[in-house]
């Protein structure tokens, strides 16, 4: 099987997932690096995570193969107390406190759940990571509708402003030392552009605490976030990776610039 079909695998499993949530699935929001991969699909047919230089040097950093669910389970409270049966009887089996997982085929598929820290412990009815981000991601969802082999799969993900603040909270408190949350906030703004990202950085409250979060890591060549996107492109020779880290620097520059 390859990586691809892997990936393919996962995404129809979830969708099946969220078929059998009911009406809860309309207070689900996917997060994490499988949206990035899904607006990468709809827009080249690629879901590999990957960012092409402005040379035309293609800088991969794989497929995402977990998804990342957020609930707002206040929304749909008697719904909510079901999800560990809804689990269950889709097959999957709790591993850790948040995550569940279903062996379908060679596939592991592995679904963790999140929850907003402001949450009232007495309607969560399992493990869930709790984030400081989970409001504003659960505030402003926008639609993906999402193609399957044999329909359409309607997805909610983040906006860009909360995408963002996801990943700068991933990268700045629950894991500082991995490189994937870095990769992936630059390649989301290179995929949708400063032209509207910054917009809809203008349009929250917290957009002025996400820029200046953007350049705390991305401000300069020597900057953490722009040595993390250079580890996925340790192939490429000198010339090419400064390329590259100018590439990303000039990138969030021009996103600061914007009105």
């Amino acid at each position: 099987m390859t990586e691809a079909e892997k990936f393919e695998c996962v995404l129809a499993e979830l969708g099946q997932l969220l078929l059998s949530l009911g009406d809860l699935a309309e207070h689900v929001v996917l997060i994490g690096g499988q949206v990035l991969a899904l607006e990468a699909r709809q827009k080249t047919g690629d879901a590999t995570i990957q960012v092409v230089t402005d040379t035309g040097i293609t800088v991969p950093r794989g497929y995402s193969f977990e998804p990342d669910l957020l609930f707002d389970f206040e929304q749909q409270p008697q719904q909510a107390e079901r999800l560990p049966q809804i689990l269950g009887a889709a097959g999957y089996k709790r591993t850790r406190e948040h995550r569940w997982a279903k062996q379908v085929g060679e596939v592991a598929v592995e679904i963790d759940l999140f929850v907003p820290d402001d949450i009232d412990d007495a309607v969560v009815p399992t493990g869930a990571t709790r984030l400081p981000q989970g409001a504003l991601a659960l505030a402003r969802p926008q639609r993906l509708a999402v193609k399957l082999k044999d329909r359409e799969l309607p997805l909610q993900v983040p906006s860009p402003a909360a995408f963002l603040a996801l990943k700068l909270d991933a990268k700045l408190i629950h894991r500082p030392g991995e490189t994937k949350d870095c990769f992936d906030i630059f390649a989301y703004v290179r995929l949708h552009t400063p032209k509207v990202v910054g917009p809809a950085l203008d349009a929250v409250h917290e957009g002025r605490a996400i820029r200046r979060d953007l350049y705390t890591l991305f401000g300069d060549v020597e900057s953490p976030g722009v040595l993390d996107v250079l580890k996925y492109a340790a192939t490429l020779d000198q010339q090419d990776q400064a390329l590259l880290a100018r590439s990303v620097v000039d990138l969030f520059a021009e996103l600061a610039s914007e009105p």
